[in-house]
This record gives structure tokens, sequence and C-alpha cells, in this order.
């Protein structure tokens, strides 16, 4: 029995060892899991979009502009091409789904989100992104709602612009205002850019601390003819901040005197090309 007793302990021991390092090693793997998954939308907080959220895993956000019909959920996917094409339930139809870039971090969420939706030159998607060519629409709708699937927001819109997709329209020169990482070193530089090009100045301050949030659509006033330009209107807000007041001075609100557009358009529209010798700019590729 003694004899017995004696193998059965060193056994047991080594049972309660192997079980403490399963134990351990299993709480080591929920920590690693939970630091992994930091930035990533806890699935267990109910979300007031949660049918949203129930429908399509790729719901990243809800956009309503007031004015307009623009009233849509957001997605994101691995590539900026499938929503081109598909809605936001997935299924094929031309006039596409507004969705965020891919490049962009909608958890962490970067200096510069930048929101696509199509131009159907109707009410549907983003083709009332154009109606903000016109200042006396923006004093009267100054505000963007995005909001993420937790938490709702509200930006002030500081800037409107047209641009060119297509280097050839613009001397071999893009205007990179896509890039998520728009702050620190680019900062400067870009609010340059975006300065010069503004239809219209705005009381709406940036600094480089705060969030934007861009919105494009093509834009058709480039088109002559049998040709199709690559063109793009450009709506640019800021996060309203903590403890800010949401309304904008829109009466201090007046028409830049001379925006800088991409040289087709000037030439379209017989304008003196005034920034033709500006030096190109492009960002920095950090992270």
């Amino acid at each position: 029995m003694k004899k017995s007793a004696g193998i059965i302990i060193p056994v047991l021991l080594i049972v309660a060892c192997i079980f403490a390092v399963f134990y351990f090693h299993s709480k080591a793997d929920d920590a690693y899991s939970t630091t992994k998954n930091a930035d990533t939308v806890s699935t267990s907080e109910t979300s007031k979009y949660q049918s949203y959220i129930d429908r399509n895993s790729d719901f990243v956000g809800y956009i309503k502009i007031d004015g307009t019909d623009i009233d849509y959920p957001v997605v994101q996917r691995e590539d900026n091409e499938f929503y081109l094409t598909h809605n936001f339930d997935k299924k094929e139809e031309e006039r596409g789904a507004i969705y965020m870039s891919t490049e962009c971090n909608p958890f962490s969420e970067d200096f510069n989100t930048v929101l696509y939706g199509h131009n159907w030159l109707d009410t549907t998607m983003f083709s009332e992104l154009v109606k903000y060519d016109d200042i006396e629409f923006y004093k009267q709708h100054p505000v963007i709602l995005f909001d993420t699937a937790y938490e709702d927001r509200q930006w002030k819109i500081f800037a409107v612009f047209i641009t060119n997709a297509d280097e050839n329209e613009d001397g071999g020169y893009v205007f990179n205002y896509v890039y998520p990482h728009l702050g620190g070193d680019n900062f400067n530089g870009y609010i340059s850019e975006v300065n010069k090009r503004t239809l219209y100045k705005t009381d709406v301050d940036v600094n480089s601390g705060d969030k934007i949030l861009t919105l494009s659509t093509c834009y058709r006033g480039m088109d002559t003819g049998d040709y199709r330009a690559d063109a793009r209107i450009v709506v640019v807000a800021r996060l309203v901040r903590n403890g800010e007041s949401v309304n904008s001075n829109t009466s201090k609100a007046v028409k830049n005197s001379n925006p800088k557009y991409p040289q087709r358009y000037c030439d379209i529209m017989g304008i003196d090309n005034q920034y033709s010798n500006d030096e190109y700019w492009y960002p920095y590729e950090n992270e």
C-alpha cells in the first residue's frame, strides 16, 4: 500500500504541474489576443447600427448630410474595387455603395478618413456632393454627420475643391488628398494645397491634432464632347472638438477669388492658371 502511495503522489504532482502550465499558457494567450485585437470593435457592445452590423460585417459607419439624400451605411473591404459595383448587401449593383478607403483604419482613426461614392448625376450615392460647389448651399448645410459603429460624430466642412485623378489633366500632377497620414510632417504642405484649391474660405480652423473627413466623387465639369475627364469634387470636414459648438459662423464664408484648378479645367473655362509654376507637393509616406 505504501509502495502504491509512493507512485500515486508523484503522478498527481506531475498532473498538477501540467495543469498549471496549461492554465497559465492559456491566460498568456488570452492576454496576447486581447492586445492583438485592442483596435477592433467590441462585439459585446450594442450599437444603434446593430442591424447594419448584422447584415454586413464590413460596416464601419453611417453618413448623413442635411439638404441631400446622402443617408447611407458605410463599408470597408480589403480592396477599393468591390463596392464600386456592389451594394451594401454585397449584391451586384452598378451604383455601388459608400465605402471607406482600404488604406484608412476605422478603429484607430488616421488623420484623414476618406469615403468614396459614385456620382450618377441624380440624387443617389454621392451625386449631391456637387451641390457644395455653391457657397450658398454650404452656408445652409455646413455640417456632416458621420458616425462610427459606436460613437456619434459631427464634422464641420472647411474646404471644397475640384481636382483631377489623371495626371495628364494637370501637367503630369495629381494632388494626393486621399493619403491617410496627412498630419505630422505632412500637415503644413497639405493644408497649404487645400487652402489654394478651396472654392471658398470658411471660419473653420484646422490643426495637426484634428481628425479630418474627406468625401470624394466624380465631377463632370471637365468633360467635353466625347472626352470624359477623370475629375473629382472633394468635400473636406474637421471633427467637432470636445466641448466645441457644432455651429459654424457661415456668414464669414467668402469665395476664393483665385482657386487652384487642374490645367484642363482652366483651359476649358478660359482661366489663366496662376499656379502653373507651383512646385508639386507630395506627402511623406509615413505610418
